[in-house]
């Protein structure tokens, strides 16, 4: 029996084949810095952040693994493109350096442009009911 691909079955695959997709947006801009698909979220989260965030937190708002989060903060470091400074309570906060702001924009100019591309197939009303479901599921995680 042939799957149906219209079957509950077949979202992971194909929200699989999405993921990989969307991740390879960033590709051209971190091969041009020398940087890895794991510093992406680091760099575009920290530019579009307006409050003091430090490394716990940080881990806390990706949903990421502190080891992973450290592994990844102690490289952007170590590359000042991401700084640690000490706020007025004497807590460590992370700040993007303007070469890590620089490349945080690039990076989101390209996912915008990639992304503008991937969803032309759908209606602006396409568009906004899947923005609102992908909003409604990641409140669950």
């Amino acid at each position: 029996m042939q799957p149906n691909h219209n079957d509950a079955a077949m979202v992971p695959v194909n929200l699989g084949k999405l993921m990989k997709k969307l991740h390879s947006f960033a590709d051209p801009v971190l091969e041009k810095y020398g940087l890895s698909r794991i510093h992406v979220h680091y760099l575009v989260f920290l530019h579009g952040c307006h409050q003091n965030l430090n490394a716990k937190e940080l881990s806390d708002h990706l949903g990421v693994d502190k080891a992973n989060t450290s592994r990844a903060l102690n490289e952007l470091l170590k590359r000042n493109l991401v700084l640690r400074t000490t706020d007025e309570s004497k807590q460590q906060i992370l700040e993007l350096s303007k070469e890590g702001a620089i490349i945080a924009q690039e990076l989101k100019e390209t996912n915008k442009m990639e992304m503008d591309k991937l969803l032309s197939v759908l209606t602006t009303e396409e568009r906004i009911t899947l923005r609102e479901i992908l909003r409604k599921i990641s409140q669950t995680l």
